[in-house]
């Protein structure tokens, strides 16, 4: 059968329009193609939001609640290296690393909350504290009391003053501020700390351990309320519950090197130096620049009668500043003990423990079997 030429010719047009659809079609995906951003590269990896500076404060607000003190002070930085210029944040991580033993990083990041913000109560207040923490007590308490002035009714400024009247020895002024401190804030942790360190230096360990406790109901997870707690039971030879105490300050922070190592004393108090050894060990390693740990170790390794093992301990603890009769003599008597006997260097630290104390029965029996021998 034939094909009229008018059907022919609706055919050719109905191809002519497929044909022409179709290279409008490639010219359209041409020209998107050279668009750069029309059409996603799967070959290109997929870009990451930069994450806003809020979220690193959210952060270190989390990891504070929590007790990971490290991870909050590094949150901080990183909000501090998009955020140089915020004084609260540079104040508010001086504070954690005072809590967190970094005293010098404390006093240089007070330092900068201070120089942005001179006029800033908080910072002024944080500032005396990190001083104090550096043993500078004079130049602290003209900025916790600057503090103070300028805003009565802030209770770290009240708690921070507290603090340093008592490394002053000012107890009479120590309490009082303490005591403003809750008044003004009943649940503000650092207030209720100053005052249980206020009732602390004066000997008034349980007045102290009821006022740790109620900064332990405010903050469960700081690790250094627990370790100071602990402190007051060992004071009062109450060596269980000190014991108790610093193993819940450890179990929130496993790097806390001074809690292993009163940890490790209170267990030489309870005539067990086998786990007073481990628990110093573990002080030692985690902070080589821990003098009293150091002495502590060498002190339960002469009472293990592991007299050479107890020499460059107790060597070490001096050389870090630790200066104490007993430790004197007990190298002293570490080297007149073990083997070979050492009277010469023996004899030098017995020396150095009576001219501390002239009365020193142990220095003295041990001059006197060198003297024999």
């Amino acid at each position: 059968m034939y094909i009229s030429d008018s059907r022919k010719r609706r055919r050719n047009q109905r191809r002519n329009r497929i044909l022409m659809f179709g290279a409008l079609v490639i010219v359209v995906a041409f020209l998107v193609l050279r668009q750069p951003g029309l059409v996603p590269n799967p070959f290109q990896p997929t870009p990451t939001p930069t994450p806003s500076p809020a979220n690193f404060l959210l952060a270190a607000d989390v990891a504070y609640q929590d007790g990971r003190l490290e991870d909050a002070i590094t949150a901080y930085r990183d909000y501090l290296a998009v955020r140089p210029d915020e004084a609260d944040s540079w104040a508010q991580m001086a504070r954690l690393q005072v809590y967190n033993g970094a005293y010098k990083d404390a006093l240089a990041s007070a330092r900068q909350a201070y120089k942005l913000a001179p006029d800033k109560p908080f910072n002024n207040a944080v500032l005396a504290w990190a001083l104090d923490w550096n043993k500078n007590l004079n130049e602290a308490v003209e900025y916790a009391i600057n503090a103070v002035d300028r805003d009565p009714q802030l209770p770290e400024g009240r708690a921070y003053l507290s603090e340093i009247y008592a490394d002053l020895g000012n107890w009479k002024r120590a309490e009082e501020e303490g005591l403003e401190a809750v008044r003004l804030d009943p649940k503000n942790v650092d207030g209720q700390r100053a005052l249980a360190y206020a009732y602390h230096v004066q000997g008034k360990y349980q007045e102290a351990i009821a006022a740790y406790q109620d900064a332990v109901a405010s903050h469960p997870k700081l690790a250094w309320l627990y370790y100071e707690s602990g402190l007051n039971y060992s004071a009062l030879e109450d060596y269980a519950a000190a014991t108790d105490a610093y193993r819940k300050a450890i179990q929130v922070n496993p790097k806390f090197s001074q809690a292993y190592d009163a940890l490790g004393w209170a267990y030489y108090y309870q005539d067990d130096p086998e786990r007073a050894i481990i628990e110093l060990q573990k002080a030692v390693e985690l902070n080589p620049d821990n003098g009293e740990a150091f002495a502590h170790l060498g002190m339960a390794l002469y009472r293990r009668q592991r007299f050479e093992d107890a020499v460059e301990p107790l060597k070490k603890g001096i050389e870090l500043g630790v200066q104490n009769e007993a430790y004197y003599f007990t190298l002293g008597l570490a080297y007149l003990y073990g083997e070979p006997r050492n009277c010469p260097d023996a004899e030098i630290w017995f020396q150095k423990a009576l001219d501390m104390n002239p009365n020193s029965q142990p220095a003295l029996v041990g001059m006197r079997t060198c003297a024999q021998s």
